[in-house]
């Protein structure tokens, strides 16, 4: 088992996140962090307005550091 993180990004209701050149483009350098024993998964809640961010691999730090910069890039493109 790696080190998780996992950030919770409040977006509006209905946000299609895949559409958004610059959350792929963060969450493919979130992908060379975690490289080949890791993952980077984004997905919507099915309860609340949240896009969940998780980052799993190693060095903690790392994880830590690519699943806040996703998170950043889903919170500017959720306020356009």
């Amino acid at each position: 088992m790696y080190p998780q993180v996992l950030v919770n990004v409040k977006v509006p209701r209905g946000f299609d996140w895949q559409k958004h050149k610059a959350i792929a483009k963060a969450q493919s350098r979130g992908r060379e962090v975690a490289q080949r024993q890791g993952r980077v998964l984004l997905r919507p809640s099915g309860t609340e307005p949240v896009l969940r961010v998780m980052v799993e691999g190693e060095p903690r730090a790392a994880i830590e550091s690519a699943a806040n910069s996703i998170a950043a890039a889903v919170r500017q493109a959720a306020a356009v």
